[in-house]
């Protein structure tokens, strides 16, 4: 409830503003002013990784917590240690999930992206599930900061997975990266700079704001991983409406989900929250989101797909099946 909320009074304002922001948000360029950048008018000319700009130091300002089985309240992995995982119950054989929120989103609250998920994993087997915690840039009021930062928190991202996996070495071929909103953004970001290493990305309605228009480069791409797997739930208002992945999933038709009030009509807020309960669900409830390819929502209503493939909407999908799927989905968690 309280994610709803937050999204609905943050998505009010910037209902209000969004003539202002529609030119801002284009804009690479965006002068801005805070408590993070006093003295200088652009954050893109602050070096986030420069030593002589300890405040503007993003490893200062992003946190990594490490959840498995036999520590599910989470421990902060330590960057003083080679290898931030020596004194953890990190396990190299078991799957490494990396779960990004986006913004305004945080790791902490019960039914957050980080915990949602985190919950299901270990209903199911055992694995490493590290949250990313980028909450001191994800609150700034200002869309264009955070995003204008979104690159730097990749390079972290990317850094800390390379110690963790011995420089690439060790496990990484079951590394799973997961980013809702503007987190599906960073970690297409996290893909590009580990070129070819990433077997999976997974988009939980990618951010559209300062995105859809963008070239590759600048957002979520299909060859960002081996596999890019996407969840529209509120596209053309929050989301993402094209398709960007290896395959692209649309339930309810990918525009507005059931039991959201009628503010979702404007807001979107519960619609775009939806993708990552829904994806929690999918683990360890695979068969309620059985999708069929099919080229439209309508032709999915219309039963013109009825013996189209099919395969998983979630964790389960099969990386096999390409292009666009649709479904009903009501179950979540």
């Amino acid at each position: 409830m309280f994610d709803f909320l937050k999204y609905f009074f943050i998505n009010i304002l910037l209902i209000v503003c969004v003539c202002a922001l529609d030119i801002l948000l284009e804009s690479d360029s965006v002068t801005v002013s805070n408590r993070l950048n006093d003295g200088y008018q652009n954050i893109n000319d602050i070096d986030l990784n420069d030593k002589n700009y300890g405040l503007y130091h993003t490893s200062k300002h992003v946190f990594y917590w490490l959840y498995t089985r036999y520590n599910t309240e989470g421990e902060l992995l330590n960057r003083s240690e080679p290898h931030l995982i020596e004194s953890t119950t990190f396990n190299a054989s078991n799957p490494i999930k990396v779960i990004v929120h986006g913004w305004l989103g945080n790791t902490q609250e019960k039914d957050s992206l980080c915990m949602s998920n985190v919950n299901s994993y270990f209903k199911v087997g055992e694995y490493n599930v590290i949250c990313v915690d980028w909450k001191q840039y994800s609150t700034d009021l200002s869309y264009s900061v955070a995003r204008s930062r979104a690159k730097h928190i990749a390079h972290d991202i990317a850094k800390i997975l390379t110690r963790i996996t011995y420089d690439l070495t060790e496990g990484v071929e079951t590394l799973h990266l997961i980013g809702h909103s503007m987190g599906a953004h960073i970690v297409g970001f996290v893909g590009k700079e580990l070129t070819n290493k990433i077997p999976r990305i997974t988009g939980l309605d990618p951010a559209k704001p300062q995105y859809e228009n963008k070239g590759p480069a600048d957002r979520l791409y299909i060859t960002d991983a081996h596999f890019v797997d996407i969840m529209h739930t509120n596209s053309g208002n929050n989301g993402f409406t094209k398709s960007i992945g290896h395959i692209d999933f649309f339930p309810n038709g990918g525009k507005r989900q059931p039991g959201c009030g009628f503010s979702d009509k404007t807001t979107g807020s519960c619609s775009h929250i939806k993708a990552y309960h829904y994806y929690a669900h999918s683990i360890w409830a695979k068969e309620d989101y059985v999708s069929l390819k099919c080229p439209s929502w309508d032709d999915y209503k219309a039963h013109k797909c009825d013996n189209a493939n099919s395969t998983f909407m979630g964790e389960h999908v099969d990386i096999e099946q390409t292009e666009d799927y649709y479904l009903e989905a009501w179950a979540e968690d």
